[in-house]
Parts: C-alpha cells; sequence; structure tokens
C-alpha cells in the first residue's frame, strides 16, 4: 500500500472521528408486524395518550430533560440524549388524534404515536425502538388497540397545557413511572 493511500485512509478516519456519523430512525406505532389489514390506533383519552408518552421517558430516560414540541397540528415531545463531548441522539415523540374505521364499520376516535430519532450516539435497537415499544406494552395491556382503515386526522380534547414537559426531567414530570414488564 502506498503512502499516499495511507494519508488518505487516515484523514478519512480522521474526519469521521471529528465529524461524526449521523444517524437518523423513524417509527410509528400505526403498523403492526404481520398485520396488513389496516392501521392501530388507542382508543384512550387524551390524557391517557400524553401521560404515557411522559411515562415512557421517565422510564428510559429518567435524567433527560423533556421538552414540549409542536409540529403543525401534531403535539410532543423532544428530549436530547448526550454522552461525552458533542455525541447525543434527538428523540421526538408526537402524540396524534384520529378517527379511522373499525372492522365492525364505525368510527373510532383514538391516537397513535410518531416517534423520530437521530444523531451521533450508535442507533442502538433500545435507542430506536425503546420508547415506542414501552407505549405498545403500556397500552396493550388495556386492551384499547384498534385496527381501523381509513384513518384520518382526529382533533385533540384540550389546548395540552396539562401535559407540558416544561423542560423538567422526565422522572419529575411522571415520578411514578415504570418499565413495563417484558412477556
Amino acid at each position: 500500500m502506498s503512502w499516499t493511500r495511507v494519508a488518505i485512509a487516515s484523514l478519512m478516519f480522521e474526519t469521521l472521528l471529528i465529524t461524526g456519523c449521523s444517524w437518523n430512525t423513524h417509527s410509528t406505532t400505526l403498523l403492526r408486524d404481520g398485520s396488513s389489514a389496516g392501521q392501530v390506533i388507542y382508543r384512550i383519552s387524551e390524557e391517557t395518550a400524553f401521560t404515557t408518552a411522559l411515562d415512557a421517558y421517565a422510564a428510559l430516560y429518567p435524567k433527560q430533560s423533556v421538552d414540549d414540541v409542536v409540529d403543525g397540528d401534531r403535539r410532543g415531545y423532544n428530549a436530547d440524549e448526550r454522552f461525552g463531548v458533542g455525541d447525543s441522539w434527538h428523540h421526538r415523540i408526537l402524540v396524534v388524534p384520529a378517527i379511522g374505521t373499525a372492522a365492525a364499520g364505525n368510527e373510532v376516535h383514538g391516537y397513535w404515536y410518531d416517534y423520530s430519532g437521530g444523531g451521533t450516539l450508535g442507533p442502538t435497537r433500545e435507542r430506536i425502538t425503546g420508547l415506542l415499544q414501552f407505549i405498545r406494552a403500556r397500552l396493550d395491556a388495556t386492551g384499547t388497540a384498534v385496527v381501523v382503515t381509513n384513518l384520518r386526522d382526529g382533533r385533540y380534547e384540550t389546548d395540552g397545557r396539562a401535559y407540558l414537559g416544561l423542560k423538567r426531567d422526565a422522572r419529575d414530570i411522571r415520578p411514578g413511572a415504570r418499565a413495563p414488564v417484558e412477556k
């Protein structure tokens, strides 16, 4: 191998170390493995929808500051996981009101969750799927999941002030949160 190639390879490696690798991911509670019949929403109140998201942050990222986010007509939370100097992972959950048609033909009002994350920390399974796994486990235990078709946007029940994170640590927002028991 020539010295030129070694120098170029070394320079590229140093650039990666300095700038870091950036990862991005997106997932949702709408889709279920093995289910092509429709999309899943949870027939729950707005309070349950938002407090379940806060419980997920409190259980998985208790020392992270939770910020409120509004994206268009949708509301939810952001939290940044930080490690060392410059490495971080940004977690964002939107709590989305929805209306769909159940198999029986009746109209169902509920909520689903939209997750996006990214950063320079490695994309571990917990980092990518942890929050939504917590939410699914918590809500599936209530029996409120409904497969729907003709999904469309719903409306929030309130202005959301009761569910603000206000940049507090997740554990301080929802002190009673516990991770769900895995089956």
